[in-house]
Protein backbone atom coordinates (compact mmCIF):
# COMPACT_ATOMS: atom_id res chain seq x y z
CA UNK A 1 0.00 0.00 0.00
CA UNK A 2 2.80 2.41 0.94
CA UNK A 3 4.58 1.59 -2.33
CA UNK A 4 1.38 2.33 -4.29
CA UNK A 5 0.99 5.66 -2.52
CA UNK A 6 4.61 6.54 -3.26
CA UNK A 7 4.14 5.75 -6.94
CA UNK A 8 0.97 7.86 -6.99
CA UNK A 9 2.79 10.80 -5.43
CA UNK A 10 5.58 10.51 -7.99
CA UNK A 11 3.07 10.49 -10.84
CA UNK A 12 1.24 13.50 -9.42
CA UNK A 13 4.50 15.40 -8.87
CA UNK A 14 5.62 14.65 -12.43
CA UNK A 15 2.31 15.92 -13.74
CA UNK A 16 2.65 19.14 -11.75
CA UNK A 17 6.17 19.70 -13.06
CA UNK A 18 5.08 19.01 -16.62
CA UNK A 19 2.25 21.51 -16.24
CA UNK A 20 4.55 24.20 -14.92
CA UNK A 21 7.01 23.61 -17.78
CA UNK A 22 4.25 24.46 -20.26
CA UNK A 23 4.38 28.07 -19.09
CA UNK A 24 7.33 30.43 -19.16
CA UNK A 25 8.50 33.97 -19.67
CA UNK A 26 10.52 35.65 -22.38
CA UNK A 27 11.44 39.10 -23.63
CA UNK A 28 10.84 40.59 -27.06
CA UNK A 29 12.72 43.75 -28.04
CA UNK A 30 12.08 46.46 -30.62
CA UNK A 31 13.86 49.45 -32.10
CA UNK A 32 13.06 53.09 -31.54
CA UNK A 33 10.43 53.67 -34.22
CA UNK A 34 6.89 52.61 -34.98
CA UNK A 35 7.13 49.56 -37.21
CA UNK A 36 9.14 47.23 -34.96
CA UNK A 37 7.28 48.36 -31.85
CA UNK A 38 3.88 47.66 -33.44
CA UNK A 39 4.94 44.23 -34.67
CA UNK A 40 6.70 43.25 -31.44
CA UNK A 41 3.64 44.20 -29.43
CA UNK A 42 1.39 42.24 -31.80
CA UNK A 43 3.58 39.15 -31.33
CA UNK A 44 3.54 39.65 -27.54
CA UNK A 45 -0.25 39.91 -27.44
CA UNK A 46 -0.73 36.84 -29.64
CA UNK A 47 1.61 34.70 -27.53
CA UNK A 48 0.00 35.73 -24.24
CA UNK A 49 -3.47 35.27 -25.71
CA UNK A 50 -2.78 31.79 -27.07
CA UNK A 51 -0.55 30.38 -24.30
CA UNK A 52 0.43 30.65 -20.64
CA UNK A 53 3.70 32.39 -21.49
CA UNK A 54 4.35 35.92 -20.25
CA UNK A 55 6.21 38.21 -22.64
CA UNK A 56 7.99 41.41 -21.64
CA UNK A 57 8.29 43.97 -24.43
CA UNK A 58 11.45 46.07 -24.15
CA UNK A 59 11.41 49.08 -26.45
CA UNK A 60 13.54 51.78 -28.04
CA UNK A 61 16.77 49.94 -28.73
CA UNK A 62 19.16 52.25 -30.58
CA UNK A 63 20.40 50.25 -33.55
CA UNK A 64 20.33 46.71 -34.88
CA UNK A 65 23.71 45.74 -33.40
CA UNK A 66 22.47 46.43 -29.88
CA UNK A 67 19.36 44.35 -30.48
CA UNK A 68 21.45 41.50 -31.75
CA UNK A 69 23.90 41.74 -28.86
CA UNK A 70 21.02 41.63 -26.39
CA UNK A 71 19.77 38.42 -27.97
CA UNK A 72 23.26 36.91 -28.02
CA UNK A 73 23.58 37.56 -24.29
CA UNK A 74 20.07 36.11 -23.80
CA UNK A 75 18.79 39.35 -22.28
CA UNK A 76 16.10 39.14 -24.95
CA UNK A 77 14.83 36.06 -26.75
CA UNK A 78 13.07 37.71 -29.69
CA UNK A 79 13.34 40.87 -31.75
CA UNK A 80 12.12 42.40 -34.99
CA UNK A 81 14.53 43.13 -37.84
CA UNK A 82 14.90 43.20 -41.62
CA UNK A 83 16.93 41.01 -43.95
CA UNK A 84 18.97 43.83 -45.47
CA UNK A 85 19.70 45.34 -42.05
CA UNK A 86 21.42 42.27 -40.68
CA UNK A 87 22.78 41.11 -44.05
CA UNK A 88 25.02 44.18 -44.15
CA UNK A 89 25.06 44.62 -40.35
CA UNK A 90 26.03 41.69 -38.15
CA UNK A 91 26.73 39.44 -41.17
CA UNK A 92 28.93 42.16 -42.73
CA UNK A 93 28.03 41.20 -46.29
CA UNK A 94 28.62 43.50 -49.23
CA UNK A 95 25.64 44.32 -51.41
CA UNK A 96 26.42 43.26 -54.96
CA UNK A 97 24.15 42.58 -57.92
CA UNK A 98 23.81 38.92 -56.98
CA UNK A 99 22.45 39.91 -53.56
CA UNK A 100 19.53 42.01 -54.78
CA UNK A 101 17.30 38.92 -54.96
CA UNK A 102 14.91 38.87 -51.97
CA UNK A 103 14.65 35.08 -51.73
CA UNK A 104 18.41 34.62 -51.87
CA UNK A 105 19.09 37.20 -49.16
CA UNK A 106 16.39 35.68 -46.97
CA UNK A 107 17.78 32.15 -47.35
CA UNK A 108 21.27 33.41 -46.51
CA UNK A 109 20.32 35.26 -43.31
CA UNK A 110 18.17 32.35 -42.16
CA UNK A 111 21.02 29.91 -42.67
CA UNK A 112 23.70 32.11 -41.13
CA UNK A 113 21.66 33.12 -38.08
CA UNK A 114 21.07 29.46 -37.34
CA UNK A 115 24.70 28.46 -37.85
CA UNK A 116 26.49 31.47 -36.35
CA UNK A 117 24.11 32.70 -33.68
CA UNK A 118 21.91 29.71 -32.82
CA UNK A 119 18.86 31.76 -33.75
CA UNK A 120 15.76 31.17 -35.87
CA UNK A 121 14.92 33.78 -38.51
CA UNK A 122 11.21 33.36 -39.25
CA UNK A 123 9.80 33.79 -42.75
CA UNK A 124 8.96 37.48 -43.39
CA UNK A 125 5.75 39.27 -42.48
CA UNK A 126 5.32 40.14 -46.16
CA UNK A 127 6.53 43.72 -46.66
CA UNK A 128 9.83 45.09 -47.94
CA UNK A 129 10.77 48.14 -45.89
CA UNK A 130 13.80 49.24 -47.84
CA UNK A 131 15.48 52.63 -47.81
CA UNK A 132 13.97 55.03 -50.35
CA UNK A 133 14.64 58.59 -51.51
CA UNK A 134 11.61 60.79 -50.90
CA UNK A 135 10.89 64.32 -52.12
CA UNK A 136 7.88 66.62 -51.97
CA UNK A 137 5.24 66.08 -54.63
CA UNK A 138 5.55 69.68 -55.88
CA UNK A 139 9.36 69.43 -56.00
CA UNK A 140 9.11 66.25 -58.10
CA UNK A 141 6.64 67.86 -60.48
CA UNK A 142 8.68 71.07 -60.79
CA UNK A 143 11.84 69.19 -61.75
CA UNK A 144 10.29 66.23 -63.56
CA UNK A 145 11.60 63.68 -61.07
CA UNK A 146 10.54 60.04 -61.12
CA UNK A 147 13.80 58.12 -60.50
CA UNK A 148 16.80 58.63 -58.25
CA UNK A 149 18.96 59.03 -61.38
CA UNK A 150 16.97 62.19 -62.13
CA UNK A 151 18.69 63.84 -59.16
CA UNK A 152 22.16 63.65 -60.69
CA UNK A 153 22.14 67.13 -62.26
CA UNK A 154 20.31 68.71 -59.30
CA UNK A 155 22.16 67.18 -56.35
CA UNK A 156 24.86 69.87 -56.04
CA UNK A 157 22.11 72.40 -55.24
CA UNK A 158 20.10 70.13 -52.94
CA UNK A 159 20.09 69.41 -49.23
CA UNK A 160 19.40 65.78 -48.34
CA UNK A 161 18.45 64.47 -44.90
CA UNK A 162 19.15 61.01 -43.49
CA UNK A 163 19.60 59.18 -40.21
CA UNK A 164 23.00 58.51 -38.70
CA UNK A 165 22.79 54.78 -39.48
CA UNK A 166 22.49 55.34 -43.23
CA UNK A 167 25.23 57.98 -43.23
CA UNK A 168 27.69 55.56 -41.61
CA UNK A 169 26.68 52.27 -43.27
CA UNK A 170 29.14 50.44 -45.47
CA UNK A 171 27.96 48.62 -48.57
CA UNK A 172 24.57 50.28 -48.90
CA UNK A 173 25.11 53.57 -47.08
CA UNK A 174 25.40 57.17 -48.17
CA UNK A 175 28.81 57.19 -49.86
CA UNK A 176 28.14 53.93 -51.69
CA UNK A 177 24.81 55.43 -52.76
CA UNK A 178 26.57 58.45 -54.28
CA UNK A 179 28.96 56.21 -56.16
CA UNK A 180 26.24 53.90 -57.47
CA UNK A 181 24.28 56.82 -58.89
CA UNK A 182 27.26 58.81 -60.16
CA UNK A 183 26.43 61.75 -57.91
CA UNK A 184 29.49 63.82 -56.98
CA UNK A 185 27.89 65.39 -53.94
CA UNK A 186 24.82 67.05 -52.51
CA UNK A 187 25.10 70.65 -51.40
CA UNK A 188 24.66 69.36 -47.84
CA UNK A 189 23.95 65.98 -46.31
CA UNK A 190 22.27 66.45 -42.92
CA UNK A 191 21.84 63.74 -40.30
CA UNK A 192 18.83 64.06 -38.04
CA UNK A 193 16.27 62.22 -35.97
CA UNK A 194 14.00 60.14 -38.12
CA UNK A 195 10.77 61.89 -37.12
CA UNK A 196 12.29 65.33 -37.70
CA UNK A 197 13.52 64.29 -41.14
CA UNK A 198 10.02 63.84 -42.56
CA UNK A 199 8.85 67.19 -41.24
CA UNK A 200 11.99 68.80 -42.63
CA UNK A 201 11.45 67.56 -46.16
CA UNK A 202 7.72 68.35 -46.04
CA UNK A 203 8.42 71.93 -44.88
CA UNK A 204 11.23 72.46 -47.42
CA UNK A 205 14.06 72.68 -44.88
CA UNK A 206 15.66 69.83 -46.84
CA UNK A 207 14.94 68.95 -50.46
CA UNK A 208 15.06 65.16 -50.14
CA UNK A 209 15.26 62.51 -47.46
CA UNK A 210 16.46 58.92 -47.30
CA UNK A 211 13.27 57.49 -45.88
CA UNK A 212 11.76 54.09 -45.18
CA UNK A 213 9.51 52.88 -47.99
CA UNK A 214 6.76 51.68 -45.62
CA UNK A 215 6.69 54.78 -43.42
CA UNK A 216 3.15 56.14 -43.15
CA UNK A 217 4.41 59.72 -43.17
CA UNK A 218 5.36 59.44 -46.84
CA UNK A 219 1.78 59.50 -48.18
CA UNK A 220 0.45 61.53 -45.25
CA UNK A 221 2.89 64.39 -45.90
CA UNK A 222 2.40 64.34 -49.68
CA UNK A 223 5.88 62.98 -50.38
CA UNK A 224 6.92 60.94 -53.41
CA UNK A 225 9.32 58.01 -53.40
CA UNK A 226 11.69 58.06 -56.36
CA UNK A 227 12.28 54.78 -58.16
CA UNK A 228 15.55 53.08 -57.21
CA UNK A 229 16.33 52.57 -60.91
CA UNK A 230 19.89 51.35 -60.25
CA UNK A 231 18.55 48.80 -57.74
CA UNK A 232 21.02 50.04 -55.17
CA UNK A 233 19.12 49.20 -51.99
CA UNK A 234 19.01 45.53 -50.95
CA UNK A 235 15.74 43.87 -49.85
CA UNK A 236 14.58 44.61 -46.32
CA UNK A 237 11.97 41.97 -45.52
CA UNK A 238 10.66 42.49 -41.99
CA UNK A 239 10.83 39.38 -39.82
CA UNK A 240 10.73 37.99 -36.30
CA UNK A 241 13.98 36.51 -34.97
CA UNK A 242 14.16 34.27 -31.90
CA UNK A 243 16.78 32.21 -30.13
CA UNK A 244 16.70 28.52 -30.98
CA UNK A 245 16.51 27.79 -27.26
CA UNK A 246 13.27 29.78 -26.99
CA UNK A 247 11.76 28.12 -30.06
CA UNK A 248 12.66 24.68 -28.72
CA UNK A 249 11.12 25.50 -25.34
CA UNK A 250 8.02 26.97 -26.99
CA UNK A 251 7.49 25.28 -30.39
CA UNK A 252 3.87 26.48 -30.44
CA UNK A 253 5.16 29.90 -31.45
CA UNK A 254 5.24 28.75 -35.08
CA UNK A 255 1.48 28.21 -35.17
CA UNK A 256 0.75 31.30 -33.06
CA UNK A 257 2.55 33.78 -35.33
CA UNK A 258 1.67 31.97 -38.59
CA UNK A 259 -1.32 34.28 -39.36
CA UNK A 260 1.10 37.24 -39.50
CA UNK A 261 3.62 35.54 -41.80
CA UNK A 262 3.41 36.59 -45.44
CA UNK A 263 0.18 38.52 -44.90
CA UNK A 264 1.30 42.13 -44.20
CA UNK A 265 2.19 43.93 -47.42
CA UNK A 266 3.84 47.34 -47.84
CA UNK A 267 0.60 49.35 -47.90
CA UNK A 268 -0.79 47.52 -44.88
CA UNK A 269 2.18 48.11 -42.58
CA UNK A 270 2.39 51.72 -43.82
CA UNK A 271 -1.21 52.20 -42.67
CA UNK A 272 -0.47 51.06 -39.11
CA UNK A 273 2.74 53.10 -39.05
CA UNK A 274 0.67 56.10 -40.08
CA UNK A 275 -1.77 55.55 -37.20
CA UNK A 276 1.14 56.16 -34.82
CA UNK A 277 3.32 58.67 -36.66
CA UNK A 278 0.56 60.85 -38.09
CA UNK A 279 -2.65 60.14 -36.19
CA UNK A 280 -0.95 60.02 -32.80
CA UNK A 281 -1.98 56.53 -31.72
CA UNK A 282 0.02 54.64 -29.13
CA UNK A 283 2.12 51.75 -30.44
CA UNK A 284 0.07 49.29 -28.42
CA UNK A 285 -3.21 50.67 -29.78
CA UNK A 286 -1.96 50.26 -33.33
CA UNK A 287 -0.85 46.68 -32.58
CA UNK A 288 -4.29 45.81 -31.22
CA UNK A 289 -5.93 47.42 -34.25
CA UNK A 290 -3.75 45.27 -36.54
CA UNK A 291 -4.74 42.10 -34.69
CA UNK A 292 -8.39 43.17 -34.68
CA UNK A 293 -8.35 43.84 -38.42
CA UNK A 294 -6.83 40.40 -39.01
CA UNK A 295 -9.50 38.79 -36.77
CA UNK A 296 -6.79 37.60 -34.39
CA UNK A 297 -7.83 39.45 -31.24
CA UNK A 298 -10.00 37.55 -28.79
Amino acid sequence: MKQSLSLLLIVLLAGMLAGSAAAGSATIASGNFSEPQILAEAVKVLIEQESDWEIDHVRNFQGSHLLHAAMQSNDVQMYISWTGTQFTGVLEMEVTEEWLDRDRVLAYVQEQFDEQFNAHWFDPFGFNNTYAVAVRQDFAEEHGLSTVSDLKDLAADMVIGMDTTFREREGDGYFDFLEAYGIDRFQRAVTMDYGLMYRSVASGDVDAAVAYSTDGRVPAMDLVILEDDQQFFPPYDGSLIATNAFVEAFPEIHDIVAPLIGTIDDATIAYYNQLVDVEGWDYDEAALELLRDFDLLQ
